[in-house]
């Protein structure tokens, strides 16, 4: 039995030491605070919460209500801008006076970057300039929000967008002098951005009835920008950031599983991540208001989900995705057709080359691997020790 005593000392110190290492004293709270990352908005109280939320509505019945309004005022000057072989008409928010020169200039310049000419489709873009001095008695404009009208019953050769320049934009382009951070090729690139799911209509025409209810269960996240930028480019946070800080993996964490999952490179949850809606038939309203959320913190199913499909369509070439985009199979089969791979597969890739690949599973952190091995070293230790003083009788 004197031989087992340094057995069980050694068992209850390392049992000691692991409890102390790993377990909080019952009550305790971490000392630590939680850190406060630049891309989040602190939490207000209830009752401001409750004001935002009452603004949040406002703002989407004022940007349906401006729509379908500035569909019926501009409906002369698409008409007329058509027949003279111009698809593309820029306005201001009143509907009925063009926008600045150097705003409709970028307009055209962004729509032929994107391949469009003279289509079927006339794209309607409004700019809603914010004011310097906004009022106090209604909110204030998103700039983040883009609301667009979709061809339908009553005018189907037009796709109506109405984006909101941002304080910066106006005095820019509103004014005679421009500070000398302008960029003309940022706000080409903002205009770009601005015309999404309109761009798509330009270029392909309707949605078949598949595609169209994928879309619309997803408010068109895949489809918010037809411009597959610089390939390997991304403005995303975890892009930027790295893992060696710990808000790197609250902004993975942050993500559903499915794109967690597709940026650990498995590709059942990139295809889970994007059929996600498809075969959903959701209540099309009429009319039918899309709003997309197009600013860079939100919270998306994939890293650069509003690239998608414009990637998608750059890399299988127009004929490809015309048969896609209006297909009348599922939505899963007609996307792995066009691009004649799995889509998983195909999705996997493309998310590595905007983010590298990360590590799903258990990883036990250094300090831990370091104290096992010195308890694994002290036990074999005092093994040799006490076989060392062993004596046969």
């Amino acid at each position: 039995m004197a031989s087992l005593r340094p057995w069980v000392v050694a068992a209850l110190a390392s049992c000691v030491a692991l409890a102390l290492a790993y377990v909080p004293p019952r009550g305790a709270q971490s000392t630590r605070e939680q850190p406060v990352f630049f891309f989040q908005t602190p939490r207000g109280t209830p009752a401001r919460q409750r004001a935002q939320a009452l603004a949040e509505e406002w703002r989407g019945v004022e940007q349906s209500l401006r729509l379908v309004s500035a569909r019926r005022q501009i409906h002369d000057v698409v008409r007329a801008a058509s027949d003279r072989g111009n698809s593309l008409v820029v306005v201001n928010d009143s509907g009925v006076t063009f926008a600045a020169p150097i705003a409709d200039s970028a307009a055209h310049v962004a729509w032929r970057q994107l391949g469009l000419g003279e289509t079927k489709v006339s794209v309607a873009l409004v700019i809603r300039w914010a004011s310097l001095s906004p009022p106090r008695d209604r909110p204030a404009l998103d700039e983040g929000i883009a609301g667009y009208l979709p061809p339908d019953s009553t005018d189907r050769t037009t796709c109506l967008a109405v984006v909101t320049a941002g304080r910066y934009w106006t005095r820019n382009v509103l004014s005679n002098t421009r500070d000398r951070f302008f960029s003309f090729g940022a706000l080409v690139h903002s205009l770009k951005a601005g015309l999404g799911p309109c761009a798509f209509y330009a270029a392909f025409g309707t949605p078949g009835v598949p595609v169209h209810s994928w879309l619309a269960a997803r408010n068109w996240d895949l489809a918010a920008s037809l411009d597959p930028g610089a390939r390997g480019r991304s403005n995303s946070m975890i892009e930027m950031a790295e893992p060696r800080y710990s808000w790197y993996w609250d902004a993975i964490y942050s993500l559903p599983p499915m794109a967690v999952a597709c940026l650990a490179g498995r590709p059942d949850g990139c295809r889970a991540a994007v059929v996600a809606g498809a075969g959903d038939e959701p209540a099309t309203p009429f009319p039918e208001i899309i709003q997309v959320d197009r600013r860079w913190n939100r919270i998306q199913r994939l890293v650069e989900a509003g690239r998608y499909l414009g990637d998608v369509a750059h890399a299988v070439g127009r004929d490809r995705f015309l048969a896609f985009w209006t297909s009348s199979q599922p939505v899963d089969t007609a996307l792995a057709t066009a691009l004649k791979r799995p889509v998983g597969e195909w999705t996997a890739d493309r998310q590595r080359d905007f983010v590298r690949p990360i590590r799903l599973g258990p990883a036990p952190p250094l300090g831990g691997v370091g104290l096992a091995l010195t308890i694994a070293m002290l036990a074999i230790a005092i093994v040799a020790g006490t076989a060392a003083r062993r004596q046969v009788r």
